[in-house]
This record gives C-alpha cells, structure tokens and sequence, in this order.
C-alpha cells in the first residue's frame, strides 16, 4: 500500500522508513497528546497497544486496607483504601473465600475477617461505573520470567509452555531447590557444632525460602539462562518478603509497594525471543530502560530523527485506522466484518472479490483458512472478548469443516490471552470466547491524535 508522508521525501534510501525488513519485530514507545503509548509490532502490524493511566489506584497497587463492611449477601467485605475525605474515602472490593486464612496486622489472626481489619491488600481490577476497584489478599509480583504470589509453595507452568521446556525447567528448578536446601542443612550444622542456640536449624527444620509463595514460570522462561530467573525469583520472594515487614510497622491505608511505569509492564509480557528491538522518542524512558535487566535481553535503540516523527515511520495512522474499521480486507480480496455489540462480537466471512481459481467447496476452504488467521490477529490486536460468534463460508465437506476448527484452535492457542473455542452452532456459527483481560483498543486510543 503506497503513502505519503510529509517531509519524507528528503530522506535518504538507507532511511528507516523505507527499511521494512528492519521493522518486524519490536516495541515503540511514545507520545502522542502528551500521554505515553506503547506498541508491539510484528511483520509491520500492530499486535498489542497500551498507554498510561493516570489511576489514584493503578492495578497491581498494594496498600494496607481497612475493613468497613463485611457484606455476607455479596460474599465479600469493602475496604477503606484511605482516610475519609469530606465524609468518604475510596474503597475496594474483597472477594472472601471460604477456607482462607485472612492475617490482620493489628491483631491477632483468627481465620475471620471482621470490620475494623487491617489486612494487606492488592488492587487487580480498576472501578468500573459504580463498582469500586476489586481487591486480593493474595498479592503478587511479576518479573520477566516468574510471577511469585502469595499462597503454599505450589510451582506452576506456563500452559503455552512445550512440555519438553516444562518437563526441562521442572527439573532445573527442583536440583535447584534441593542445592539451596543442602546449604541451609551444612550451615545449620556448622552452627550446631559452634553451639549457637537461638540460629539452631536442622534439615527437617528448615523453613524452605519458597514455602509461603506460589510461583508460576512464565513463556520466557525456557529462553532465559537459569541464573537470570533464579535470581528474578529470589529478588520478588525478597520484595513480597519486604511488603509483609512494612505490613506490621506502617498506618491504615500506607501504600507498601507502587507498580512499574506502565511500559515496563508492557515490555515484560511479551516474548523476548521474537523480540529484535525497544525503539523509543522519549529521552526520559530511554535513561530508565537503559539501565533495566530487560535490555539485557533486547536491544535498546533512542530515536531521534527530527525530520519525521517514530509514528510516521511505522505508519501507526494507518495501521491504527484499518483496526478500528468494521470491513478488513485480506490478500485474497476477501474481507471480514466486525460488528462488536453490548452482547457479543460478530465476524462474518466474505468472499468479496477473492479470485475462484478452483472449485467452489476447494475455494471456500482455502478462504476460510485465510479468514481463521486474521479474525484471530483481529480478536488479539483489538483486544476484544466476551462472547464471539464466526459465520464462516458455508462447506460441505466433513473433512474440511474438521481441518477448520482444528486450525481455528492452533491459531487461538497463539493469543496471549486465553481464548476457548466451543463449538459450531447448528447454523454452523463458530462460538469462541476470548477473556477479558484490559480495555479494548479503542478505548485505549480514545485520546489518540492522528
């Protein structure tokens, strides 16, 4: 698709601009308003975008709440999130389960959670409307590799992970876990022979440093050498360790750890192996990442061509436009259209000015394998979910109706976020459903300025 953009004209062959084969695979950040963005682009499309929010309580919050309400008709109990203001303060929401083993820090726990309660608590899900922001007592931090969270020293994998790379990173972690285990036993001994009372720990003992936390190794794992992640996963269990201390010495409503920049998040949920480059405009997030573990594994580039701005370069105009537009063209000349609605999300597959070089069912087939891959870029790029109904071009052929859904869930399994294939309806609709994980794409470009 041939563009114009102003001011490029002057530039030089060797430009960027015009480099595509240098403009697969990588990340952007910057700034378009004033408010900061970030992007992943893959084969010069637009997979994933966020921008910062500007949130009293951004996601992944911990604060020392207090309880105000036990509500037993909801199953939960509200949470004072700071001191009354004007009569009222902010509050959230705590999903109370049954069998949980609640700590209170100022007094002592006895598996209730009562009013007055001051409980650690993590902010998972903004207020939406009038529902406040949701809560969690099971808090958690997220690293490059392994995500640590509060809980009994279950370890879980990756279910996008092979089972080769979990079988592999099983094993590492475990011969790990027991070399920790050794040193502690050889210095409790040492200990004992030196008649040191008040340290004395033998093997059966010893606390394991990983008994209180539950750690899940996350797709980057397997491509990390073993010391990186071993070393993230001491440096969160140190952090979390760190939040419970401050829990017990800090006031009501202290906030005891404060979430990364929104981009480091951003950066960290992607797949490091695909990954050829960072590129940003903004001095400021250039200096942070510079010195950040995750460069350690991309490269890191600063961009600073006056002549044409980073968003003209990638054409995020464009690429932004063909996403929020309802009828999607594809190589073949065939097209889908997108219908998001309060309910569900419709797609219907044509055949538009796709070439019939073979028989009608053989096209149709083909077609329809096209559109299975796109609509599945579609779903992942604009970030929809709930409930998605797929009106395919109608087949005859068994085997092809087969070779269909088994390729619709290889291409749904890729999506980092959980999507589910049900089944096709009786008027051969295909029923998927994809979680709800953030905000759409268009509401994150809701002050996006061409």
């Amino acid at each position: 698709m041939s563009r114009y953009i102003q001011g490029a004209v002057h530039l030089e062959k060797e430009h960027e601009l015009y480099q595509k084969s240098t403009r697969s695979n990588k990340i952007l950040i910057l700034r378009n308003r004033g408010i900061l963005y970030s992007f992943l682009i893959r084969d010069g499309r637009i997979w994933k975008a966020a921008r910062e929010e500007r949130e009293e309580f951004p996601i992944g919050t911990i604060l020392l709440g207090k309880v105000s309400n036990v509500a037993k008709q909801f199953h939960g109990a509200f949470f004072s999130l700071e001191a009354a203001k004007g009569g009222k303060g902010r509050t959230g929401f705590l999903q109370v389960k049954e069998n949980a083993d609640y700590m209170p820090v100022n007094r002592e726990a006895d598996g209730r959670i009562l009013c007055g309660d001051e409980i650690p608590v993590q902010v998972i899900k903004q207020a939406k409307g009038t529902k406040p922001p949701q809560l969690t007592t099971e808090y958690s931090l997220a690293g490059q590799n392994v995500v640590v969270k509060k809980g009994s020293g279950k370890v879980h994998y990756s279910a996008k992970l092979a089972e080769t790379d979990k079988q592999h990173l099983k094993s590492v972690f475990e011969a790990w876990v027991e070399e920790i285990s050794q040193k502690r036993k050889e210095g409790s001994s040492e200990k004992q022979k030196r008649g040191s009372s008040s340290e004395n720990m033998n093997g059966a003992e010893a606390e394991s440093i990983f008994e209180r936390w539950d750690i899940t190794f996350r797709t980057n794992a397997p491509f990390s050498d073993p010391c990186i992640w071993q070393r993230e996963l001491i440096d969160l269990i140190s952090q979390l360790e760190e939040i419970d201390r401050l829990s017990q010495m800090r006031t009501a409503y202290s906030r005891l750890y404060e979430p990364d920049a929104f981009y480091l998040d951003f950066i960290k949920e992607q797949d490091f192996s695909s990954l050829d480059e960072i590129v940003t405009d903004e001095k400021d997030v250039f200096e942070t990442l510079k010195t950040h573990s995750y460069t350690a594994s991309v490269p890191l580039r600063f961009y600073e061509d006056r002549r044409i701005s980073l968003q003209s370069v990638y054409a995020l105009n464009t690429r932004l436009q063909e996403l929020s537009g309802k009828k999607v063209y594809m190589r073949s000349g065939a097209y889908l259209m997108i219908e998001p609605t309060e309910a569900l999300v419709s797609i219907d597959v044509n055949t538009g000015k796709a070439e019939k070089k073979t028989e009608p069912e053989e096209f149709y087939f083909r077609t329809n394998l096209e559109a299975v891959k796109e609509v599945c870029y579609q779903l992942s790029a604009r970030n929809l979910s709930g409930i998605i109904l797929v009106d395919f071009i109608n087949m005859k052929d068994k085997a092809h109706v087969k070779e269909l859904i088994e390729a619709l869930k290889q291409e749904a399994a890729k999506d980092s976020v959980p999507v589910c294939f049900i089944d096709l309806t009786r008027l051969g609709l295909a029923e998927i459903t994809r979680k709800k994980t953030s905000h759409t794409l268009q509401y994150t470009l809701r002050e996006w300025k061409a």
